[in-house]
C-alpha cells in the first residue's frame, strides 16, 4: 500500500490524497502529497519506536475508513525540533490495510504525550 487517501484531510492540511514513501527499513515513511506538491509529514511506525504505545482505537474511527473489524495500519506523526526528534501520540494516522483509506484520530483523555522525544536529531 502506497496509496493514503483521507476521508477528511489531517488538521491544518488540505490535501487528502498521499504517497507512503518508505525512508529506511526501520518504519520511518515520508507521506507526501499528491493534490499539495511540496506538502509532506515524517511519520514512523510505533511499534519499532515506542513499543509500549497502545492506543484505545475510537471505533468510530474505524468505520470512517472501513476497517470496523480489521486491524488499521498505525503511524504515528514525527518532528525534528529544538534538537529533538518526537513523536505525537495523541492524534495517531490510523490507515486501512487494503484500501488506503485514512483517518488523523484523536485520542483525548487517554494519557497519551502530545510530544514524546525519541532520540536527539
Amino acid at each position: 500500500m502506497t496509496a493514503i487517501t483521507f476521508v477528511t484531510p489531517p488538521p491544518g492540511l488540505d490535501a487528502r490524497r498521499f504517497e507512503l514513501l518508505a525512508e529506511d527499513d526501520d518504519g520511518v515513511y515520508t507521506l507526501a502529497a499528491l493534490d499539495a506538491p511540496g506538502v509532506e509529514m515524517l511519520v514512523l511506525t510505533p511499534t519499532r519506536w515506542v513499543p509500549d504505545y497502545a492506543p484505545a482505537i475510537p471505533a468510530a474511527d474505524l468505520d470512517r475508513i472501513g476497517a470496523g473489524d480489521e486491524e488499521p495500519v498505525l503511524l504515528v506523526v514525527a518532528n525534528a525540533r529544538h534538537g529533538a526528534v518526537s513523536v505525537n501520540l495523541v492524534a495517531p494516522v490510523l490507515v486501512h490495510p487494503d484500501t488506503g483509506a485514512a483517518v488523523q484520530a484523536i485520542l483525548e483523555g487517554q494519557g497519551h504525550e502530545l510530544r514524546r522525544e525519541l532520540a536527539p536529531a
